[in-house]
């Protein structure tokens, strides 16, 4: 980089964007640090896969529906969007549909959230020492009990970090630089993330902030810039939306129902564990050590950030693009090199008001602040109201990661000053650690650890329950006939497990609800005669079993998946369907009486 920097006059007030003067480049990303973290982040990945392939684990139930739904890709789903199922779709077709096929490419998604934020922290500090702070920032990201629990599976958690991430860099660089393309790029990143889980929509929070909190040729509504990337952002979601008013809008519903009506009660104590379970996730060390860091910082005086660095930079974002920033600079600050030869001529000096250092410290730290507590205060308010899952603000976990990393690797000093090392790699370990804990519990307590410290213990066990049940399908009497379950989990597991079969899966619902995709697309009609499989967690269903006229338990089998805890299921089949109830069957059969055998 050159020795003397070359410091930009501001541009005209007319002027609506900036352009980098020559000679002036971002830092490398390129180089050692980044090859240390992509190799933690291979490591981490292999591990992963590892996991997932040895643990005797099979797909969570959300995750065969999605597997399900890639098979009959559409613009939208009951309780999803699309980008879920269009993800396992391409997934399994690249790494075929085992289970760790499914996985697969969500569990590559969050190596690319943690580059994404070596690319934020570049852009929020456009020096060496910024970039630095970004591989620390991501090699806590994959570190992070968040992660290393959500990367074992396929949901909407992976890309959602990543379009935030991703969001969060193009909103910075649109503000900073008030460039169109940026502003078109910011809102294309956020239709897709809300594409895939609505809880993008709450970036709009942090946007709202940004146009005035972010410093930038321009501020606030008045240009063309954030009402494009509104309407690119609506383009992108628009297909979605119309699967919607075409179905009667189920997902929308869903998301308000489970927001506002959650079937579990909110109130003080959910909303305490749910922020505890936001620490937990960040991870408990990484967490004194932020505090620790900061009340250092507190005690320093702020010593951290050297005189000198005040001037300005030629490894930064060009000073032209900061030309609405002015703050005033106490005196003592006049006596920082260069300051006097680079003062305009209103007296302020022109060097430090248009500096990198200067304009990254002033808005940066606010910006990773404005990512994560506006939607981490919204969650806390559905916890207090009818609680909520610890995952429900998972994407404020890209602020607090890099607000943490900027303790650990301070991106505002020399390269050469010194850092908390010990405070580095106690974070790291602790969190590898700690997350190896609660994945390998049954590893390493035996088959005798209580189920509800087994945190996989869901995934168990399906597979063996299914094999053993197979042979049922390949009986003449019921092979091709469709697949009937009460249960969404049960509709799923099933068409996943029963895969080489090609069931049509139907759901039971008798009273013609819409509380799941099954219900909503592939509910069993109402008419009589039909012969259906019936795939059971009871062992005498009556309410199923009294609506046919002829009845045969096929198989039963029981596999425990834990000291305390078994999956039994239990296959029957079932002749003559009578209708939902004995209206329907009279109306049908032309007045006719039921048959004795029901």
């Amino acid at each position: 980089m050159p020795d003397q920097p070359t410091v930009a006059q501001d541009k005209p007030a007319s002027t609506a964007t900036a352009a980098r003067p020559s000679g002036q480049r971002w830092p490398r990303l390129w180089g050692p640090r980044m090859w240390k973290l992509l190799a933690l982040a291979v490591v981490l990945t292999l591990y992963r896969f590892w996991v997932v392939k040895h643990s005797g684990i099979s797909l969570f139930f959300d995750e065969s529906q999605y597997w399900d739904w890639s098979r009959q890709l559409s613009w939208g789903y009951f309780s999803k969007p699309p980008l879920i199922a269009g993800l396992v779709g391409l997934s399994t077709s690249l790494f075929g549909s085992g289970v760790l096929g499914v996985k697969a490419l969500s569990i590559l998604v969050y190596p690319l959230t943690a580059v994404a934020m070596v690319g934020l922290a570049r852009a929020l500090w456009p020096t060496s020492s910024g970039v630095r702070t970004g591989m620390v920032a991501g090699a806590l990201f994959l570190t992070t009990p968040l992660v290393g629990l959500l990367g074992l599976v396929a949901s909407t958690d992976g890309p959602l970090l990543l379009c935030w991430t991703l969001a969060a860099w193009a909103l910075w660089r649109a503000q900073v630089t008030n460039r169109l393309g940026l502003w078109v790029l910011c809102g294309a990143v956020v239709g897709v993330g809300i594409m895939d889980k609505y809880t993008m929509a709450a970036f709009g929070l942090t946007a709202i902030w940004a146009l005035w909190g972010v410093h930038g040729p321009k501020r606030g509504l008045l240009r063309l810039g954030p009402w494009v990337a509104l309407l690119v952002a609506a383009a992108v979601v628009s297909p979605n939306v119309w699967w919607n008013a075409q179905n009667g809008f189920p997902t929308m519903h869903h998301t308000a129902e489970l927001t506002a009506q959650s079937g579990r009660h909110g109130g003080l104590v959910p909303m305490i564990v749910f922020a505890l379970g936001q620490l937990l996730m960040l991870g408990p060390v990484t967490v004194v050590a932020a505090m620790w860091l900061l009340k250092q910082a507190a005690n320093a005086g702020n010593a951290s950030i050297p005189p000198s660095q005040w001037a300005a930079s030629s490894q930064m974002m060009p000073p032209s693009q900061w030309r609405a920033s002015s703050p005033v600079l106490p005196p003592s600050q006049l006596n920082m090199p260069g300051a006097r030869d680079a003062a305009s001529g209103d007296g302020r000096p022109q060097a430090i008001r248009t500096s990198a250092y200067y304009l990254a410290s002033m808005s940066s730290y606010r910006f990773l602040w404005a990512l994560s507590i506006p939607l981490l205060l919204v969650a806390m308010a559905q916890a207090f109201y009818a609680d909520a899952h610890v995952n429900w603000a998972a994407p404020s976990m890209i602020g607090l990661t890099m607000l943490v990393a900027s303790r650990l690797s301070q991106p505002l000093v020399p390269l050469a000053a010194p850092r908390p090392n010990r405070w580095l790699a106690a974070v790291l370990i602790s969190n590898l650690v700690l997350t190896s804990l609660v994945l390998h519990a049954r590893d390493i307590a035996g088959d005798n650890l209580p189920s509800k410290y087994d945190i996989l213990v869901r995934m168990r066990g399906w597979q063996e329950a299914f094999d053993q049940l197979a042979p049922v399908m390949e009986e003449p009497t019921i092979a091709g006939l469709p697949v009937l379950a009460d249960k969404r989990l049960l509709l799923s597991q099933t068409a996943y497990h029963w895969r080489r079969f090609n069931p049509k899966v139907v759901a039971w619902n008798p009273k013609n609800l819409q509380t799941n995709h099954y219900e909503l697309t592939q509910s069993l009609s109402n008419k009589v005669g039909q012969d259906l499989v019936l795939v059971t967690d009871e062992a005498n269903p009556k309410a199923i079993l009294q609506r046919f006229a002829i009845v045969r338990e096929m198989k039963s089998v029981v596999v425990p998946t834990g000291p305390d805890r078994n999956l039994a299921l239990h296959v029957f089949f079932l002749r003559g369907f009578l209708g939902y109830d004995e209206k329907s069957y009279l109306e049908q059969s032309s007045g006719g009486v039921p048959s004795s055998d029901e």
